[in-house]
């Protein structure tokens, strides 16, 4: 492209030097420059320093020789004329240095920049360079003043550019509450509104309904497993093998420790009051009753599930939850309101809950076997009738009795689970399934859910991990004080 093209259509045709940049040239140094001690930065050259050209040599030369210059590999720079070029002394160079390292410090510990591009500015009658700095013989006070002021780290004022410090304290988003009479903050359970029972700092909760039928359930797992330690265990460990006193205990130790999480853990309580503002629809219920609020759907897979507002909780439910009236809660996943653990069964404690079927399972049957296993061998081993067996091992006749009576239901409960399990059901979907069939003919609609596989499924229930209370129970008990924005009020 030769420089006498145009580059753009109608507008203005840049200079040649735009297409061939030359070295830029310096004029010497004036006598009004050096008399005012300026120092300036220039380049250091390892040898003899090369005498530059004017702009007419370059021109001269360039016309006898006709070829084109060589081009500058240094950045163009406006031609502006600068006082020297001459090599600073060390003194002028350690002075250069020195007030360099001196602002790059002041830009640190806090100095504006708004400062620093005043006191570098030039004064009136006066050029300077990029790097000029004041000459030693204008000093004066308040020249002295003006550097040490925005140049000095020392007496750098307070930054313009810095924000102001934030008030000490929790932020306003979270003000902890205090109680009146303790002075000290409250705790999320102290202020739940729910019919749970907690315990020991909101660690360990219970459910609302009565805790007769959980104290008995626990007092019926104590009762037979200490008679079989008592009993049945002993003359295994004595007379047949003691792995099988050890198995037993292995199992008890299971089954109490599931029962007892089971019991204590949060099931998965829902937070309550986020969403206080539901949607209602425009018009009024055909039978006069309230308008209930609007109801969500979520796409799940390729099925769409509708959820529900609870008024109680002020809380959309998500997708598998229900709100127990017995504790007054909306669980996350809740499969059912257990009595005998006097707790909901949800999300964070179902895995729990069928460890506890499965190990009383277990336990129920070697507790049957052991302990028939121990009559039958007084019986041929000892040569004792069978009333004197009985009498001699009551504690097996004893155990085995209340295994048969209590197994039966245990086996059940466990048998229905784990056909939920296989099919990732929870207990109150069966029931609303079984009244769909009742009210709709046909087949029930589609499990969105499920995972394709009864291996997928309970893999995805037994190994999900148990996660966080959205109650937090124990944490400290916050409330927002921030102010509504004036600009979002109506009116």
């Amino acid at each position: 492209m030769s420089p006498g093209s145009r580059t753009h259509a109608g507008g203005i045709q840049p200079s040649a030097s735009f297409f061939r940049p030359v070295r830029p040239v310096y004029h010497p140094p004036s006598i009004e420059s050096a008399n005012q001690h300026v120092y300036n930065l220039g380049p250091l050259s390892n040898g003899s320093e090369e005498p530059l050209t004017s702009v007419e040599n370059h021109t001269t030369e360039n016309e006898d020789t006709k070829q084109r210059p060589r081009p500058s590999r240094e950045p163009l720079l406006p031609l502006v004329s600068r006082p020297s070029l001459s090599r600073p002394s060390a003194s002028s160079s350690s002075r250069l240095v020195r007030n360099s390292l001196e602002r790059v410090f002041s830009l640190r510990r806090g100095l504006s920049v708004d400062s620093l591009h005043k006191a570098r500015s030039p004064r009136e009658g006066e050029e300077h360079g990029m790097f000029d700095l004041p000459s030693a013989s204008g000093y004066n006070k308040s020249t002295a003043a003006e550097y040490s002021e925005h140049i000095t780290p020392s007496a750098s004022p307070a930054p313009s550019f810095m924000p102001p410090l934030k008030e000490a304290g929790p932020p306003r988003c979270a003000k902890p509450i205090i109680d009146p009479k303790t002075q000290k903050p409250l705790r999320n359970y102290q202020l739940h509104p729910s019919r749970n029972h907690f315990f020991f700092g909101g660690r360990l909760l219970t459910g609302g309904d009565s805790p007769w039928a959980f104290l008995g359930t626990l007092f019926l797992l104590f009762g037979l497993t200490g008679t079989w330690f008592g009993t049945t265990a002993v003359y295994w460990w004595h007379h047949v093998s003691p792995a099988v006193a050890a198995v037993g205990v292995y199992l008890a130790l299971i089954t109490i420790s599931s029962m007892l999480a089971t019991a204590t853990r949060d099931p998965g309580i829902l937070p309550r009051d986020i969403d206080p503002d539901p949607p209602f629809p425009t018009t009024s219920p055909s039978d006069g009753g309230m308008r209930a609020p609007m109801p969500r759907d979520l796409k799940v897979r390729a099925d769409v599930v509708r959820v529900k507002y609870c008024p109680t909780c002020k809380t959309y439910r998500p997708p598998r939850s229900s709100h127990c009236k017995m504790c007054d809660n909306c669980v996350d996943g809740c499969d059912h309101h257990c009595q005998w653990v006097n707790n909901c069964i949800g999300r964070r404690n179902y895995t729990t809950f069928f460890v506890l079927l499965f190990s009383a399972t277990t336990t129920l049957v070697l507790v049957i076997v052991t302990s028939a296993i121990h009559l039958y061998l007084l019986v041929h081993w000892n040569h004792l009738a069978f009333k004197d067996a009985l009498r001699h091992g009551a504690g097996s006749a004893v155990v085995f009795s209340v295994g048969i009576l209590v197994i039966w239901p245990v086996a059940a409960l466990l048998s229905y689970h784990m056909r939920l399990l296989l099919l990732n059901v929870t207990t109150i979907e069966q029931i609303r399934n079984q009244a769909h069939k009742s009210l709709v003919p046909g087949p029930a609609p589609p499990n969105p859910f499920s995972h394709g596989s009864w291996r997928r499924n309970l893999l995805a229930v037994l190994c999900r991990p148990v996660g966080y209370s959205w109650l937090d129970a124990g944490g400290e008990a916050t409330r927002d004080e921030r102010e509504i924005n004036p600009g979002l009020v109506e009116g």
